[in-house]
């Protein structure tokens, strides 16, 4: 076994860094990639919804060509299902990724908010 970190396993301690405030974005990249995670999210549930109720839906005719045929696409079908979430999971990754830095920058600015409004109660 290596000691190789695989590219989810760095994504994962890169969301938790920019849970805890070690890793800073830019908040306005944060949210334009936090939006684009969720839309690649849903749009590959979606497509791994549809490829999993074909898998079983293959008539290609009763003779054995044709079951072979439905057995390599249907093999096929689940090795691409199975990329696809490795794909949600990187995605997902990502998403908390920012997402985390989101919350902290709407936690600042609701301080700030909260500090100034103390301030300007005060003169």
């Amino acid at each position: 076994m290596s000691g190789e970190v695989s590219m989810v396993d760095q994504l994962m301690a890169f969301a938790g860094q920019a849970k805890t405030g070690e890793l800073v974005l830019d908040p306005d990249v944060a949210t334009d990639c936090a939006d684009a995670c969720t839309e690649a999210i849903e749009s590959l549930r979606e497509t791994r919804r549809r490829m999993t109720r074909q898998t079983g839906l293959l008539p290609l005719g009763n003779f054995e060509c044709g079951h072979q045929l439905a057995q390599i696409l249907s093999d096929t079908t689940i090795g691409f299902i199975a990329r696809i979430d490795d794909h949600i999971t990187c995605l997902t990754a990502i998403h908390d990724m920012v997402g985390a830095q989101i919350a902290e920058t709407l936690t600042t600015d609701e301080q700030t908010a909260q500090a100034m409004a103390r301030v300007n109660g005060q003169l």
